[in-house]
């Protein structure tokens, strides 16, 4: 049980429990304590009730409805309760007090919309307190800037949305800038002397003006919660597109699968890295591209989930541990990278010769391999050094295009020159000796193939084919039409 009591504020009265009204006392005994003149004190006080008394009435129409302490607190709070003021639990109200005028108020200045000079939202009004300077300058800029550009529109709504407005006498003295004691208490005389006129002198222009400002502020919030709906959509996407990212490349690099079907190759991917790398490389690239690759895209999960959710997480050791991760990633991949590139560090050539077999033709004919695989029964993937990775059958295979040089020579003969790079001279002898090209003769007819391939197992290091057909000056050379791409002839 609490006593209640009732009081006389500016002519109306109030039922008041006795804790709320010692609160009330306690505040209004304050301020007056706080002003220098007492004729001056008085007139303020008696405008500070009446402002108190409007907003008791707002929120408790009936006179028998019990003000409480939550109450009070919460008009104080509404008012502004002065700072840097003698306590009056520490002293008597009868005793003599300093003089506190060379005390400087600890504000310091922010940028506010001012609402007591607005012309709609107090954005300009509350910029020209923050720079000291008249809020016509910047009314002027704006409105020029409108008729002229029409650019001003977005900017003066997105500074009305995140400039708070200056509410209690403390904002207000934050919005006009770091000021003495004396400014304080003239600001706190112009603050309620304003007060004490809306309450005496309200007329249309203020009650519409009032009415476009709160439609303003309401405009702003539906405008934030707007942007809240929309920031939260866009969580929603990053965090369903970072996890496909990241299931997709598990799979991709793991089992060799991927989540969308494109190609219907995707039984035969998992075996593309055997051609560059194999073991503890193998297993370092993959480790260090999931890495490189999930670390972001977790990054990004996690800001979907906190625009979705909006939390402030507190993951320092995790984004620690990470990032580090992260790095650990790229120092992986930098030692795979220089393992690979010891692959290619010593290159070698071999040559070998077969004599061709005489004919009694008067021409030789050079026709492409039946077998040969046409272009278009392919589906490259990618290549390396002039070596295609291609799909055909759901197989991969390598192919790349000979230099074939057919010439006029003393001999009847064919000259073929193969090089591969490898980690040391018999490796690259090794690389050499896996590439495979065929041709054929037939009496008059020689049969080439326009590609070679690799051995089944083979790693792509750089190789390279050359073919030279020797051919006597005594026969004409004939190049069927489809290999003429492929052949650098050098006869009449």
């Amino acid at each position: 049980m609490k006593k209640t009591v009732y009081i006389n504020l500016n002519g109306f009265a109030f039922h008041i429990e006795e804790d709320a009204y010692e609160r009330l006392k306690q505040y209004l005994n304050k301020i007056e304590k706080s002003l220098s003149d007492p004729d001056e004190a008085k007139e303020i006080i008696s405008d500070i009730e009446a402002r108190i008394a409007e907003l008791f009435r707002g929120s408790h129409p009936s006179a028998e409805e019990v003000i409480t302490l939550n109450h009070v607190n919460e008009v104080i709070k509404t008012m502004g309760e002065p700072q840097d003021i003698i306590d009056e639990e520490d002293q008597d109200y009868n005793e003599p007090r300093e003089n506190p005028r060379s005390e400087e108020m600890p504000y310091s200045k922010r940028l506010y919309r001012d609402p007591d000079s607005r012309v709609f939202g107090g954005v300009c009004s509350g910029l020209g307190a923050y720079f000291n300077i008249d809020p016509l300058v910047f009314r002027v800029v704006f409105l020029l800037a409108f008729i002229l550009y029409g650019a001003s529109l977005l900017p003066y709504v997105i500074l009305w949305i995140v400039m708070p407005k200056a509410v209690t006498i403390k904002q207000k003295l934050e919005m006009k800038g770091p000021a003495g004691y004396e400014k304080w208490e003239q600001n706190l005389r112009n603050e309620y002397k304003d007060v004490s006129d809306r309450i005496k002198s309200s007329n249309t222009y203020q009650n519409v003006n009032k009415t476009f400002s709160e439609s303003g502020d309401k405009l702003g919030y539906a405008f934030r919660k707007f942007i809240q709906i929309i920031g939260g959509g866009i969580g929603i996407v990053i965090m369903l597109v970072t996890i496909a990212c990241i299931v997709g490349l598990v799979l991709a690099f793991t089992f060799g699968y991927t989540l969308f079907d494109f190609t219907n190759i995707n039984s035969v991917y998992s075996s593309i890295p055997n051609y560059f790398v194999s073991g503890h490389e193998l297993t370092f690239g993959t480790i260090a591209i999931l890495l490189i690759t999930t670390i972001p895209l977790l990054a990004l999960f996690f800001l979907g989930f906190k625009l979705v959710f909006k939390f402030k997480m507190r993951g320092g050791v995790l984004a620690l541990i990470l990032i580090l991760l992260w790095i650990g990633g790229w120092v992986m991949l930098a030692y795979t990278s220089a393992k690979v590139a010891r692959f290619y560090s010593d290159k070698e050539t071999t040559y070998s010769s077969s004599i061709l077999e005489n004919t009694r033709s008067e021409a030789i004919y050079f026709k492409a391999n039946a077998g040969t695989m046409r272009p278009e029964y392919q589906e490259h993937l990618f290549d390396v050094n002039r070596l295609d990775v291609c799909v055909a059958d759901e197989e991969i295979f390598v192919k790349g295009n000979p230099r074939i040089e057919i010439k006029h020579g003393p001999e009847f003969k064919v000259t073929i020159k193969k090089s591969a790079r490898g980690e040391n001279n018999f490796e690259a002898r090794e690389n050499c000796n896996m590439i495979e090209y065929f041709w054929l003769q037939k009496d008059s007819v020689i049969y080439i193939d326009p590609i070679f391939t690799l051995t089944e197992g083979a790693k792509i290091r750089d190789q390279k084919l050359q073919v030279v057909f020797t051919i006597p000056e005594n026969y004409k050379i004939k190049v069927d039409d489809d290999l003429e791409w492929a052949v650098n002839s050098n006869f009449d």
